[in-house]
């Protein structure tokens, strides 16, 4: 017979076991968690062109982008570089009622045992247009100028740029926080919508069952109302404001 000492001897062991069990599978938990709001925040920085915050989420060490046809840039400095000089151009933020829209969703995220590396697959769901620089998509009728015609503030003519792709993304822990390693996207199709009018103001408050507060105000800058970030950059920690580009000559 097992002697009493022997028993809790083992209970003891069982325990530790168990513990050191459901703290692995806890922490890796959390790392899903904690990759699936990098990931998120990525999609809602490109969606106002803030290459400095969205580079800021990549490695030190081991980060790499490729879109595309486009090549890899390997390293964070050269990461940043595609952003900011290669994807926009040169300028950080949207231009005046451009629109862009970076949906990202069915995401897989899978955990090393070691909890040091970490992959995740995405699809991307992605809109874009409008703004004074209206660049003409091929196979899109020409460009109109915005007129007065259409819904209040309306930009007239153009198109609409819709694509969808993959992400297979490697994300890594450096200094106990999640970030981006290799963010690779390949898209599945592109294809351009031809609108007459694009409008950023909804339906004018009722005046026959008014609200108990005036709605808040538009962002000028950007020709749209704009919902503030609530949180912090993932790995810095600072707040990020959107910004809007200066217009091109």
């Amino acid at each position: 017979m097992e002697s009493r000492d022997d028993l809790l001897k083992r209970i003891a062991d069982l325990e530790h076991k168990l513990e050191t069990v459901l703290e692995g599978r806890l922490g890796r938990l959390e790392d899903i968690e904690e990759i699936k709001r990098l990931q998120r925040t990525y999609g809602y920085y490109i969606d106002l062109c803030l290459w400095e915050p969205m580079a800021d989420l990549f490695a030190d060490n081991g980060a790499a982008i490729e879109i595309g046809r486009r090549g890899r840039y390997v390293g964070k400095a050269n990461v940043l570089k595609f952003l900011r000089d290669v994807n926009g151009g040169g300028f950080t933020g949207l231009r005046r009622q451009q629109v862009i829209n970076h949906t990202q969703g069915q995401g897989i995220v899978t955990v090393s045992p070691d909890r040091q590396h970490a992959q995740g697959r995405w699809r991307a769901i992605i809109q874009g247009g409008g703004g004074p620089q209206r660049q003409q998509i091929p196979g899109s009728a020409p460009v109109a100028s915005a007129g007065n015609a259409g819904p209040p503030g309306a930009l007239r003519g153009g198109a609409m740029k819709y694509s969808e792709g993959i992400y297979q993304n490697t994300y890594i822990r450096e200094n106990d926080v999640s970030k981006l390693g290799v963010l690779f996207w390949v898209p599945t199709y592109y294809v351009s919508h031809e609108y007459d009018y694009m409008w950023f103001q909804s339906a004018a408050a009722s005046t026959e069952i008014p609200p108990q507060r005036a709605p808040t105000p538009p962002n000028e800058e950007l020709g749209r109302q704009f919902m503030p970030f609530h949180y912090r950059h993932p790995v810095t920690g600072a707040a990020v404001s959107p910004v809007v580009a200066p217009d091109k000559a």
